[in-house]
């Protein structure tokens, strides 16, 4: 089971996949968009391996 913070990371992440999937995206918007893709995975990456006080945050 995912943590509850670790969920709401992951459903920021799938909502910025949809939003990079929209073909009216200006430059200036993707760029932004994959900006915020590259941040939010490394977030969750971190979060996975010490996102609780220095432990890790499993999921099953």
């Amino acid at each position: 089971m995912l943590c509850e913070e670790l969920e709401l990371l992951e459903g920021q992440f799938d909502e910025i996949v949809t939003a990079l999937e929209d073909p009216t995206l200006t430059d200036d918007q993707r760029k932004a968009l994959e900006k915020t893709y590259a941040e939010l995975s490394h977030i969750i990456k971190d979060h996975q391996k010490a996102g609780h006080k220095g432990s890790p945050c499993f999921e099953e």
